[in-house]
């Protein structure tokens, strides 16, 4: 999986955003402010990903149980996957 080319990636005075274009920009309305940690994972899906590989990369940059990083990457993969902004 990966962000659909319709996902544009920011950052305005340390805050880091995305927000959607085109077609997709109908269903997807307005900014999704990203901690740094959701900004990490929307780095990473810039590329083709599996959710393991997220998890993988997030525990080598974070002290974190990896079973709290697996069940929060999750929530958020989900939760992009139901706003249709994942191919």
């Amino acid at each position: 999986m990966k962000l659909k080319k319709e996902i544009v990636l920011g950052n305005i005075d340390g805050n880091d955003f995305a927000v959607a274009t085109g077609k997709l920009s109908k269903k997807v309305h307005g900014l999704m402010n990203n901690n740094k940690t959701a900004a990490y994972i929307f780095e990473l899906l810039k590329k083709e990903q599996t959710e393991n590989s997220i998890v993988d990369a997030m525990c080598e940059k974070y002290d974190a149980p990896r079973e709290v990083i697996a069940e929060d990457v999750h929530e958020l993969i989900k939760k992009l996957d139901e706003l249709g902004i994942l191919d």
